[in-house]
């Protein structure tokens, strides 16, 4: 499987930074982590990629770091997700899509920051499809249908039980639902409590919802994630909710929900002060109100590494797979985010 060899890539860099480094950080090594550092590197900041999100685009759980009072912070995220979903005489949604997010921060108060989120959405055909065909032949995973229809286009079709609309075709590139938020430590938690942070964001309706780079209408978010060490082990796991809120518009013959309730459950596991794998699993309601698989939630495992570079430098990087059982999400996504203090 292509998780468990991107797993497997994974361990080899934590095993390479740790030969890097002469050995793990002495402060594990020697006296372990204080069970009062509960937040560790943190989760990965990575949205849902499922069709019913690129329909309904969401940024739950995508919170930047917070500081000191006066911090400035920039992040900057990328995320690209290569979508199949077919029912024949009812939808159909191929293509690739992109989504990349600029967030600047600044930090009102200690571990209170205000900030502004500039995000650029993109949908193209691509170039995955061959690979990913020769790799479901491979192991004999079957194509759903996908092998029968022209390579690398982007398209998206629904039916309304005669006639074929069509939602969008070709190529699309422009900026999205402009936000701002406020995000905060509301706790660092100790030995028996966990840390928490929570996020409150209102997004307004700058993006072309005609080409699905936007809601059409202001919304409003929050979302929180609390984090628990593991006694003194390097593991720390964490647990997230978050709900968004628009009067969304329909598109075409999909009655889009007017809200979304999110769910996140991890681990991290803290082989040093700068470097972490994490393993996390993101579960969204259904975009659809009433429209087959995009009526159901969603299911979405992300398998990464977090690597504080220097004291103000992040980055991360994890690939994003769907739940077998699942025929909603995102075939194979990447994630990738970098973080740094001006």
């Amino acid at each position: 499987m292509i998780l468990r060899r991107y797993i497997a890539v994974l361990f080899a860099l934590c095993l390479l930074k740790g030969v890097s480094d002469g050995q793990a950080d002495p402060s594990y090594d020697e006296a372990g982590f204080s069970s009062c550092e509960n937040a560790g590197l943190g989760y990965l900041a990575a949205p849902s990629m499922s069709p019913g999100h690129i329909l309904r685009p969401s940024s739950l759980f995508v919170m930047p770091k917070v500081g000191t009072k006066g911090t400035e912070r920039v992040d900057l995220d990328f995320h690209w997700a290569n979508v199949w979903n077919y029912v024949p005489n009812q939808y159909m949604i191929d293509g690739e899509w992109i989504r990349s997010t600029v967030r600047y921060s600044y930090a009102v108060k200690d571990d209170v920051s205000l900030g502004l989120a500039l995000p650029f959405i993109g949908r193209t055909g691509g170039i995955a499809d061959s690979s990913i065909e020769n790799f479901h032949k491979a192991f004999t995973m079957g194509n759903a249908d996908r092998d029968k229809f022209p390579r690398n286009q982007s398209r998206i079709t629904v039916t309304d039980g005669k006639t074929v609309h069509t939602v969008a075709e070709g190529e699309s590139w422009g900026i999205g639902d402009v936000s701002f938020f406020a995000v905060s430590r509301l706790t660092e938690g100790s030995w028996v409590w966990p840390a928490v942070i929570v996020q409150g964001e209102v997004f307004m309706p700058t993006g072309n919802e005609d080409k699905l780079r936007g809601m059409g209408a202001p919304g409003i978010a929050v979302s929180s994630v609390a984090s628990k060490r593991l006694g003194r082990s390097p593991f720390i796991a964490f647990l997230g909710l978050g709900i968004e809120y628009c009067n969304a518009e329909d598109i075409a013959t999909i009655r889009i929900r007017d809200d979304q309730l999110s769910g996140l459950a991890g681990m991290e596991y803290q082989y040093s002060k700068s470097l972490s794998l994490l393993v996390q699993y993101l579960i969204s309601s259904p975009a659809a109100k009433n429209y087959l698989e995009l009526a159901e939630p969603t299911h979405e495992v992300s398998v990464g590494i977090k690597w504080r570079m220097s004291a103000d430098n992040l980055l991360e990087l994890a690939v994003v797979e769907n739940v077998g059982l699942f025929q909603n999400s995102a075939d194979i996504g990447v994630h990738l985010a970098f973080g740094w203090c001006l």
